[in-house]
């Protein structure tokens, strides 16, 4: 039933946005990994937002992939999308879908609806602050049997940003999925500095954390990727 709401909320989402401000941003760079995989590789992202008066919709999708002369050693995907409808300045209601596969983690492929609320507590200029609560369904595919479990989950996420200046950004946002089955957490923090125009220098970390996985599969993975980046589109 969840999974049925979440995607049709998101079918709104092209006509809701049709005459809206959007802008967007590319990136690319070095990666290197620790925890399940050690290696450096070639990471990408791409975010995509829509925004009018009452809705938003955020549009996000990364790669990991690295091979050495024998084999593959690293390779991740990931793809999501939130709709927001705002009843006010500060309150909104999302409803999310997102999808990832990782060939090194600990599990192969997940998929999650989810909907709830949100509330901004800081609106800017310097600082921007949104936390959220809701719930959903996950459907996962075990990494080591490639059996398939679907179970409801409980949803925690905050964003915070802060301007420090007309160059440099800083960023952290944190999400915590809890199911029966496995909790899964992700913190991502970022600097970005400003080069020249839109194009940007950005370094990140991320820590991924899962409460269950296969024998001889370590619960967390960290990323850390500096990546040159360009933005475009609403100012």
């Amino acid at each position: 039933m969840i999974r049925r709401l979440a995607f049709a909320f998101l079918a709104l989402a092209p006509s809701a946005v049709a005459a809206s401000e959007w802008k967007g941003e590319a990136a690319a760079g070095l990666l290197t990994t620790s925890g399940n995989s050690e290696t450096q590789s070639i990471n990408g992202k791409f975010n995509l937002e829509y925004l009018t008066t009452k809705w938003k919709n955020r549009f996000t999708a990364t790669a990991l992939n690295n091979s050495d002369e024998e084999e593959s050693t690293a390779e991740r995907y990931t793809v999501g999308d939130q709709l927001d409808y705002n009843f006010n300045p500060k309150n909104y209601a999302f409803v999310a879908v997102d999808w990832e596969k990782d060939r090194f983690g600990g599990f192969r492929e997940r998929t999650v609806q989810s909907l709830g609320y949100g509330h901004r507590f800081l609106t800017g200029p310097k600082h921007l602050l949104d936390a959220e609560i809701g719930a959903g369904a996950r459907q996962t595919e075990a990494q080591d049997t490639g059996e398939r479990e679907d179970e409801f989950i409980g949803r925690l996420s905050s964003r915070y940003q802060w301007v420090i200046s007309e160059t440099s950004t800083f960023s952290q946002s944190i999400k915590v999925e809890s199911g029966s089955e496995n909790t899964f957490s992700e913190a991502v923090s970022e600097l970005k500095l400003s080069i020249i125009g839109n194009v940007f220098a950005g370094i990140s970390f991320t820590a991924r954390n899962n409460s269950d996985v296969p024998p001889d599969t370590k619960k967390t993975d960290t990323y850390t990727a500096v990546n040159l980046s360009y933005t475009f589109g609403s100012k």
